[in-house]
């Protein structure tokens, strides 16, 4: 397994992208998984792996083996900074040659918003360590709008979410995996952070216009008040951390008409970012 590539977060959304990106052109990579069960599904589908978990960093010295390069990605947590430090410590010493770091907008050291605070100074962590560093920061998923609405979309025709009549370069993690393909593939784009956007800011009004087309029926927006989609996100079971940083992130998008485009996608992967009415025709099927 000499100068694999190691995938940390291969099994997400994100990630099984990427994989399959690696796998097409037969590289040689390795995923880490947490459970020897889900290491012998994907064993059992081709997808080579190596049993392990951030933290419990005797199972980690072994995935490092032979790596040179990292794709690293997990769920955030308040035990996130901690993980990537432990992480980047330990592949300066396996003489791991680079690290492509999946972060988020805004991600800025010293951010009033939990999540960001860590994911910023992780960043900075990463990048003033000893190895070659890409971070990369996408901005809000695509893919959050049929997680989150394809129940009431179906049901209904339509869906709510607080973020009003703002526009955000929504992007699709289908592009995010290309970039970080490109990244962990070539070396033209090292040491430095790229933000990663759709072609255009957008807003829900124009995700239930690009849906009305795809799927030939009228999809209404309905905009929540901070209160309700905190309500909801609370009665969705998700956990207070992660959904008070997602509020305090909305509420800050909201104090801006529109949000800024990037011109990283297509430096890094020399095409167009995937556009919100490409998407909602790949998806109707999810509606």
């Amino acid at each position: 397994m000499s100068d694999a590539i190691l995938v940390v977060g291969g099994t997400g959304t994100i990630g099984q992208t990427l994989v399959q990106s690696l796998r097409d052109h037969d590289l040689n990579y390795r995923v880490l998984v947490r459970q020897q069960a889900n290491a012998e599904t994907l064993e059992a589908a081709g997808v080579p792996t190596v049993v392990g978990a951030l933290g419990d960093w005797s199972t980690i010295e072994p995935a490092l083996a032979n790596a040179q390069t990292i794709f690293l990605l997990t769920s955030p947590s308040p035990e996130m900074l901690e993980q990537h430090q432990g992480l980047i410590d330990r592949a300066v010493s396996a003489g791991v040659r680079k690290i492509v770091r999946l972060s988020a907008v805004p991600a800025d050291a010293g951010s009033e918003m939990p999540m960001y605070d860590l994911h910023g100074r992780a960043d900075d962590y990463l990048m003033q360590s000893e190895i070659d560093a890409v971070i990369l920061r996408p901005h809000y998923f695509m893919q959050n709008i049929p997680q989150m609405h394809a129940a009431s979309i179906e049901a209904s025709g339509e869906f709510a979410q607080y973020l009003g009549a703002t526009r955000i370069p929504m992007v699709d993690t289908r592009d995010i995996a290309a970039a970080a393909y490109e990244c962990l593939t070539t070396d033209g784009f090292d040491n430095a952070t790229h933000i990663i956007t759709g072609p255009r800011a957008i807003n829900f009004t124009d995700v239930a216009e690009a849906l009305s087309k795809a799927l030939g029926r009228e999809i209404r927006y309905q905009s929540l008040s901070y209160e309700e989609q905190e309500a909801g996100f609370r009665a969705a079971g998700m956990p207070e951390w992660t959904y008070q940083t997602v509020l305090m992130l909305f509420r800050s998008w909201t104090e801006t008409a529109e949000h800024a485009v990037s011109p990283d996608f297509e430096k890094i992967t020399r095409r167009r970012p995937t556009d919100i009415e490409q998407f909602a025709a790949d998806f109707a099927h999810a509606f």
